[in-house]
């Protein structure tokens, strides 16, 4: 299962959009998930989003339209077990979440115990552990871990003090025979994250494995490009491509979103300006001359030249171009 059903409250001028729609190298994070699992997978979402999902098998459709009327991850869980009568182990997904690595080794270390994935942050400055779930096991002082499947010995969420750089990710196997248990937590009106989920499994006594992924890892939330979009100003939303833009002192900031198939409204102005390219594949025209450009490829314009971009490919092109403030952009 793919729980899909977030509102992106922290996604700023693009909370209109799943983050599961979010580009990274080329795909969707959801189309990633995906094709590591090999598999069609159950998709829940929301009434809202429910548009974004119509080419994708199994979605589940919750009725929330807003933050407020969504009962959140937990419950989501819980009401796809009840509403497609589940009754099998259950491999849950978040889909927010990038992984570099398959699944293959993280579905073998599952021995019939909760499992949970793991990942080491170490002192990448975009991962503080102290805004995620981190958690202590019988070698967590050290990296790499001396096993790469282990019990968890305490599990923490969001704290100011955490237990060791050793993060939850959003990959969990529940057996089914804690349903009854994910069932009560809900009609008890807890917390409905699944961090605090595993705190309350944990100190219930059920013994919960985790995984340690190898790779590459983030939420998507973490990404410095989506943390440009979440404290920008929305400057432009229509069928073509999202704008943003961010000031920083006399420069500018602008990330943008072109969907595919479209291109940007060609035009110059009086400063000069560099594009670049983060994720997508197009091409840009620059004083008459046009080129190829995808992920990491950079491109510096002249005052008064020219230039467009065109979305070539059936995927989001996502670039960024810094230049200083003038008249018409404000």
């Amino acid at each position: 299962m793919i729980l899909a059903g977030g509102f992106g409250t922290r996604m700023g001028p693009l909370a209109d959009m799943p983050k599961a729609m979010i580009v990274v190298e080329g795909k969707t994070l959801l189309d990633h998930l995906i094709g590591k699992l090999g598999d069609e997978p159950i998709i829940t979402t929301n009434r809202k989003f429910e548009k974004y999902f119509e080419g994708y098998k199994n979605v589940l459709i919750e009725e929330a339209m807003s933050d407020e009327e969504k009962p959140g991850a937990v419950s989501a869980i819980n009401n796809a077990i009840k509403t497609l009568k589940i009754n099998d182990d259950l491999f849950v997904l978040c889909s927010d979440n990038y992984f570099s690595a398959d699944f293959k080794e993280f579905s073998a270390a599952y021995t019939g115990e909760p499992l949970m994935g793991v990942y080491y942050v170490g002192d990448k400055p975009e991962l503080k552990p102290q805004e995620l779930g981190t958690l202590s096991f019988d070698g967590s002082d050290r990296h790499p871990p001396p096993k790469r499947s282990f019990l968890i010995t305490k599990f923490q969420e969001k704290s100011s003090e955490p237990l060791s750089k050793y993060v939850g990710v959003g990959a969990y196997i529940f057996p089914k025979k804690i349903f009854p248990i994910l069932d009560k937590y809900c009609k008890d009106k807890r917390r409905d994250d699944i961090g605090k989920f595993i705190e309350h499994i944990l100190e219930s006594g059920v013994k919960i494995k985790g995984y340690a992924f190898s790779g590459e890892w983030y939420d998507i939330s973490h990404k410095s490009f989506f943390q440009v979009f979440s404290a920008a100003k929305m400057m432009r939303s229509d069928e073509r491509y999202v704008v943003c833009d961010l000031p920083l002192g006399h420069l500018v900031l602008s990330t943008t979103i072109l969907h595919p198939g479209k291109e940007t409204r060609g035009h110059s102005h009086p400063v000069s300006e560099i594009y670049l390219f983060l994720e997508g594949e197009g091409r840009i025209e620059v004083g008459g001359v046009e080129r190829s450009v995808g992920s990491k490829d950079v491109v510096p314009i002249k005052p008064e030249e020219f230039h467009r971009v065109r979305n070539t490919s059936n995927k989001d092109l996502i670039f960024i171009s810094i230049f200083e403030k003038y008249a018409d952009r404000g």
